[in-house]
């Protein structure tokens, strides 16, 4: 029972009682309210009145609750994303099975007729536009992903983000983490150092390690190591919680043995490094730090959702249509799509006589019609029936189900190749494709101020532990266009803007050859450089003006 529902009794009650500050002294009317305010103060209250909200992992079940739900949701949203829909979709599990019937002797002059599941050869076919509508808007971000660099002049500060981006591999994860982001719903980051290599970055985290505390001042990140010898396979719990504390940021490493799902005790730390040689860092105290070194990206949040949603969430029933769709069709061809052979029952009854007085039963063969007559009065001679087909309808329905699946995702019908996704020109580009481009922008904003925190957050983190004294800013990061342009337009476009003097000569030459390195970019801004000042030195106006004596 909380204080607030403690409050309430005693007022239900008529009743009245006094907190003091140290919470030593209660005054209550009621004898029982008294017994359970007392286990109220021992079970959630500290000495100085601060409750703590984090979470309990002995002797439960991992994950805990509501984050069971959460991750439940999660792995449900990777199957989908993935393409395993025969696990997941329950009609899939009658694909590739047919139905057949036979005659069975019940008793001596008795048959009896049954059926029998058998394997049809034909599979469960699997359309994953999923997997599109998640990897999109990763496609148009990672292309227009460009430089990071600390917003300063000081060697010493660009040199530091620079290790910090290069050692993050922000460019290489950045598609891997907006993917995992839109299927998830969310995706965490945490910040790391070490030590020896004097090396700080920032890595991505799934949702499902990513465990926030309930008043917003602390958060784990969990995550089941596998110990031992492969026929002795042990599990355990490695937990790394980040806790703000009156004086600074604490951070807690510890380990739970576990048994499936349930978490046993809590084992030391240091015993656990020195059995299985895991190297874990040590217990800090960050002094002075007011923020945690981790934080998440959430997806379409919302009041009753602030953990964020899976993009995937609405369309889970169109893609099981689709696939039963197409799926069907496919039996249905199979079954009746091959040609088949007729002949006139003149001719069969004689290929079938023949066959009874070789064989003792009636029956004709493929191979016993390589060579055949044919009726010459009435022109009676074997032919192939073929299957006409009405699968327009099936086609349609199939297609209605995509642009439905588009549609609620917000992606334009000429990114999945169901319209034509050609412009004359980046402008009409964009309009064709404005949908998702629209839907990518609102998530790189939200990963733009996510990377940009993570750096500032090494850069807190380097000050405390390393004992430098660089100015904790955000950086500056350049993005470019989602779309590709013709290099003849691109090259008009910079250009315009570098003479109307609304962006530099780095930024330009960057932006025209975004795979140079620095060496190169800083070779060719001198070469530019070097040029106009040559330029300018024109005989016309260097030498002095003509004077008549």
């Amino acid at each position: 029972m909380t204080i607030s529902k403690l409050v309430g009794v005693v007022r239900s009650n008529r009743n009245t009682f006094r907190i003091s500050k140290r919470l030593e002294t209660y005054r209550v009317l009621n004898s029982k309210l008294f017994d359970e305010s007392r286990s109220i103060e021992r079970l959630f209250l500290l000495p100085k009145g601060v409750i703590p909200l984090t979470i309990q992992y002995a002797r439960k079940q991992f994950p805990p609750p509501p984050f069971d739900i959460e991750v439940a949701e999660a792995n449900f949203h990777r199957k989908l994303y993935d393409g395993d829909h025969a696990d997941i979709f329950p009609r899939a599990r009658h694909a590739g099975k047919d139905k057949r019937y036979r005659w069975r002797r019940k008793s001596l002059k008795e048959w009896e007729q049954v059926t029998e599941v058998v394997e049809s050869g034909v599979p469960y076919i699997v359309v994953n536009f999923c997997s599109l509508i998640a990897e999109l808007p990763a496609d148009l971000i990672n292309r227009s992903l460009g430089n990071i660099s600390a917003d300063s002049e000081d060697q010493p500060e660009l040199d530091f983000v620079s290790g910090v981006v290069e050692a993050s591999k922000v460019n290489d994860g950045i598609w891997a983490a907006i993917t995992q982001h839109q299927v998830d719903g969310m995706i965490a980051y945490r910040v790391r150092r070490e030590p020896v290599r004097n090396k700080v970055w920032f890595e991505w985290i799934l949702r499902d390690k990513f465990l926030p505390h309930d008043d917003d001042l602390g958060a784990d990140i969990a995550w089941i190591e596998e110990r031992g010898e492969d026929d002795n396979k042990k599990q355990f719990l490695r937990v790394e919680r980040q806790r703000l504390t009156e004086t600074g940021l604490t951070m807690q490493q510890m380990v739970f043995r576990m048994d499936g799902d349930s978490v046993g005790e809590e084992m030391d730390v240091q015993e656990y490094a020195r059995e299985y040689n895991v190297e874990i860092p040590e217990d800090v105290e960050l002094p002075g730090v007011t923020e945690l070194m981790c934080g998440m990206v959430t997806n379409e949040a919302t009041l009753r959702h602030p953990r964020g949603r899976s993009a995937l969430r609405n369309v889970v029933e169109l893609q099981e249509e689709i696939n039963w769709t197409i799926t069907r069709d496919a039996v249905i061809f199979e079954k009746h799509g091959k040609p088949k052979l007729a002949i006139p029952r003149a001719l069969w009854n004689t290929v079938a006589e023949t066959n009874n007085a070789h064989y003792g039963q009636r029956f004709v063969r493929n191979a016993d019609l390589e060579v055949v007559s044919y009726d010459e009065n009435k022109g009676a001679v074997p032919q192939y029936i073929t299957w006409d087909a009405k699968t327009q309808q099936s086609f349609e329905h199939v297609t209605r189900l995509i642009k439905y699946m588009l549609a609620i995702t917000k992606t334009s019908p000429q990114a999945a190749g169901l319209e034509n996704g050609t412009g004359q020109s980046a402008i009409a580009l964009l309009y064709l494709w404005i949908q998702s481009v629209i839907k990518a922008e609102a998530i790189r904003d939200k990963f733009d101020v996510a990377i940009k925190d993570a750096i500032r957050k090494c850069i807190i983190l380097e000050n405390t532990l390393g004992g430098t004294q660089y100015e904790v800013k955000a950086p500056v990061i350049e993005w470019g266009d989602m779309l590709p342009k013709a290099e003849a337009e691109q090259n008009k476009e910079e250009r315009a803007n570098y003479e109307a003097g609304v962006q530099s000569l780095e930024t330009t030459v960057r932006r025209l050859h975004p795979d140079w390195s620095e060496e190169a970019i800083e070779e060719e801004i001198r070469k530019i450089q070097d040029e106009k000042a040559v330029d300018s030195l024109n005989p016309t106006y260097t030498q002095p003006p003509r004077v008549t004596l």
